[in-house]
Formats: structure tokens, C-alpha cells, sequence
């Protein structure tokens, strides 16, 4: 009896390896898709972030401007 459960256990722990092999890959491919979404989310804030840099730089270049012109006419 005990040699027909040996084979029974062994072919329920080469299935339960395969189950786990199969869910560590599955795992791995999630987390190379989340790290792809993450990089794309993380350079799509980088781009707006550098828009917004953009547009306040020049607004207040221009505002600098301005003032300095105010400031010349003054001397």
C-alpha cells in the first residue's frame, strides 16, 4: 500500500510544481506588464510636468521682461 501511494504523491508533487512554475511565470509576466504601465505612466507626468515648467518659464520671462523695461524707463 505504502509503494502505491509513493507514485500517487510523487505524480501530485510533480503537478503541483508544474501549477507552481506555471504561476511564478504568470507572476512574472504581470509584473513586466506593471513595469511597462509604470514607465509609461512615470515619462506621461514627466512630459506634463515639463509643460508646465515650460509654460510658467515663460510667463515669467515675459513678466521679467516687463519689469525690467519699467525699471529702465525709470533711470
Amino acid at each position: 500500500m505504502v509503494a502505491q501511494a509513493e507514485p500517487m504523491s510523487a505524480a501530485s508533487g510533480a503537478a503541483d510544481r508544474e501549477d507552481t512554475i506555471s504561476e511564478v511565470r504568470q507572476l512574472i509576466s504581470d509584473l513586466r506588464d506593471a513595469a511597462q504601465d509604470g514607465r509609461h505612466l512615470a515619462q506621461r507626468y514627466a512630459e506634463i510636468l515639463q509643460n508646465v515648467v515650460d509654460e510658467y518659464c515663460v510667463e515669467f520671462e515675459k513678466r521679467a521682461e516687463a519689469a525690467l523695461v519699467r525699471l529702465e524707463a525709470v533711470q
